[in-house]
């Protein structure tokens, strides 16, 4: 069958035309037996004929499909090898069995052949050129240019795998791509953030001098970029730069931080600026509106530092310095004023701390609580459970105020109960998931945070009001004085007045750190609504096991780049954050340690409490690893096992001090 398929004329057919010669040699036999004879003789050299000229073309077609392959083997071989995209042929994934000239001019002069490619290109060190992923593009950049990769595998008879890798060269289009980056348009929005301050404190002689000295800096900086910069109001400016310009600044750590705290005033107070900086959007106007986000987020953080908006993510510079205090009070009596109006427009509040709560947390929300029942509202705090650190405050507080056994719900039973009308207040946390309640934060659109923590990344954005103010002691300092404002006549019960001390008191660790003059003057107003120091004593009273415990987690404690104390507390018990956390207290009352972490398990995951005094900034320490906090006092969790949490802490210390000993190698 396959013979008959090749020959150029069918033996059928050649049957079929003679059929009409051998019925006309018939005729011809009936008529006259000679005439027949000379039919049949003609018929069968037509039939001989035919076959000869079968043959003939047979051969020639056969002779013409040899000379097509000969030259489609040589034109093909000729394509290949002058392929204008280099192509390669690998044996085993890795060894280079075969290359064209194009593959061969991209490293010149050296030999290929039986080399591994993971080694010529290192693009290609994890690259598994399996069947799976043969869409796949792979990009790869090599001396300059950069390419865009496919490859196909081919089964030999043998069974042997071959990986047929070829390339396009995209450095063309690469190269617009990048210019068209770096002349892309970054904005800056630039904040002096002590500005009233400066002018009361420095002289009007000095005043101009200083005030032009700060104009000088960012004008300079500026205009060495190439950038433009305006200032549209005394203590604010907008820049725009292009991308390339703004590299250098990024790649510097915004070293014009320094330069504008350098500038001598003759006074103990230095100016500071908080930075926003926005890098991505549709038009100009997106990008300026992320670089506003940049700097209300640089803000709330206590300034000093600059906030770069990515397309999802922020980077942090700076906030190293402890947030200036503000001797105005002017805000929180603008924000007590708007959350009596919330609070009044509400069907009911409920108040929530984070979750596993300590003093400030429980005392901040007893605090907004009285506040809601002085606007005749009811008032629910979401507790989910009573931890040791908060057992004693508790237990004081529901024993004096009869009410509020009924008005503390867990989250599920508040979720039956909240409406569209609610409101819900967030008090010394600004995380969504690390609210007492987070799918409460869903039901309502009306959320109020009150808070004293430095902002992080992952804020509940949605908030109508958010009160967070870093260079405050504690969230209760901050309900103290929004509740001095709830009006004339209101004063907090005693209880009420204990929890906001207690809460203070724990955050101030005895008002010893972050602790400045409205941090007094709240607790001057708390005394006189009532609240008794030998009962705030009470409320920090041990167990003896959590004495013996933290004198365990101390004794076995190490030391880590000379200064800082890591300490392990390996039970997974009933309030072990608030051992590590008391423990990572204590070990700063040793002499020369700066910082001290200590981890411990809780809920089956590594809680990491950190503390300083000021020299070392524990948060910027655990928001490398996802925490958050104060300069002195800082923690996070990590779902791992203690050694590797243990590692991945020594190396977000190691790369602080680091980076830290490089800034000073820059300054003069």
């Amino acid at each position: 069958m396959q013979d008959e398929n090749k020959e150029f004329i069918k033996k059928s057919e050649i049957v079929a035309i003679m059929i009409l010669p051998v019925f006309l040699c018939v005729l011809a036999f009936y008529r006259n037996i000679y005439l027949g004879i000379v039919a049949i003789v003609l018929s069968l050299l037509l039939y001989y004929f035919l076959s000869k000229i079968e043959g003939k073309l047979e051969n020639r077609f056969q002779n013409y499909v040899e000379e097509l392959e000969e030259d489609f083997d040589t034109i093909t071989k000729d394509v290949i090898f002058e392929m204008p995209f280099p192509i390669v042929v690998l044996e085993n994934q890795t060894e280079i069995k075969w290359y064209n000239t194009e593959f061969k001019n991209i490293f010149e002069n050296e030999k290929l052949v039986g080399m591994n490619i993971k080694k010529i290109i290192p693009g290609f060190k994890n690259e598994k050129f399996d069947d799976e992923n043969q869409e796949e593009k792979k990009f790869i950049e090599y001396n300059g240019k950069f390419f865009e990769f496919y490859y196909n595998n081919v089964v030999q008879a043998d069974n042997k795998k071959l990986t047929f890798l070829y390339g396009i060269d995209n450095t063309h289009d690469e190269n617009i791509k990048k210019i068209f980056r770096n002349r892309s348009l970054i904005v800056m929005t630039i904040y002096v953030d002590n500005y009233q301050d400066l002018r009361a404190a420095i002289s009007e002689g000095d005043r101009p001098i200083v005030l032009a000295e700060i104009d000088k800096v960012l004008n300079d900086e500026i205009a060495s970029l190439d950038g433009m910069l305006r200032k549209y109001e005394n203590d604010k400016y907008i820049a725009i730069i292009e991308r390339q310009s703004f590299e250098n600044i990024h790649d510097n750590k915004f070293e014009i931080l320094d330069k504008i705290r350098d500038i001598d005033t003759k006074q103990s107070i230095r100016p500071t600026l908080s930075i926003g900086v926005g890098t991505t959007g549709d038009n100009p106007f997106e990008i300026y509106s992320n670089s506003v986000m940049a700097i209300d987020i640089a803000l709330s953080r206590g300034g000093d530092q600059a906030v770069v908006k990515l397309d999802e993510n922020l980077e942090y510079f700076g906030g190293k310095t402890k947030a200036i205090e503000k001797t105005s009070k002017v805000k929180s009596r603008v924000i007590s004023h708007a959350l009596r109006k919330i609070i009044d427009s509400s069907s009911e509040v409920f108040i929530m701390g984070h979750q596993n709560p300590d003093m400030d947390s429980f005392g901040s929300s007893l605090g907004i609580y009285e506040g809601v029942l002085s606007r005749n509202k009811r008032a629910y705090i979401v507790l989910d459970e009573v931890t040791p650190a908060i057992k004693n405050i508790y237990n004081e507080s529901i024993e004096n105020l009869e009410e509020l056994s009924n008005n503390i719900k867990t989250e599920e039973e508040c979720l039956n109960i909240i409406k569209p009308t609610s409101l819900v207040i967030v008090v010394d946390n600004h995380r969504r998931n690390s609210t007492q309640g987070p799918s409460l934060l869903s039901k309502t659109e009306q959320v109020v945070i009150i808070d004293h923590h430095r902002r992080g990344e992952d804020y509940i954005r949605e908030a109508i009001i958010s009160y967070i103010e870093p260079y405050a002691s504690s969230a209760s300092e901050l309900v103290t004085e929004i509740l001095n404002y709830f009006g004339d006549d209101f004063e907090a019960r005693p209880t009420i007045a204990e929890g906001l001390l207690a809460g203070i008191t724990v955050d101030t660790k005895n008002f010893y750190y972050q602790t400045g003059v409205r941090t007094f003057e709240a607790a001057s107003l708390l005394k006189r609504w009532g609240a008794n120091s030998i009962t705030i004593k009470r409320l920090f009273k041990d167990d003896f096991e959590v004495v013996k415990y933290k004198s365990e987690v101390i004794t076995n404690s190490k030391m880590f780049m000379d200064d800082v104390a890591i300490g392990r507390f390996n039970r997974d018990i009933e309030g072990s954050s608030l051992i590590a956390s008391q423990a990572a207290d204590d070990l700063l009352n040793i002499e020369g340690i700066k910082a001290s972490f200590v981890l411990t398990l809780s809920s089956n995951k590594v809680h990491i409490s950190g503390r300083s005094l000021g020299e070392v900034s524990v948060q910027l320490i655990l928001e490398r690893i996802g925490g958050g906090g104060h300069l002195t006092a800082a923690a996070t969790q990590l779902s791992m096992d203690m050694e590797e949490a243990e590692e991945i802490l020594k190396k977000a210390i190691k790369e602080y001090y680091e980076e830290e000993m490089k800034d000073e190698s820059n300054t003069n």
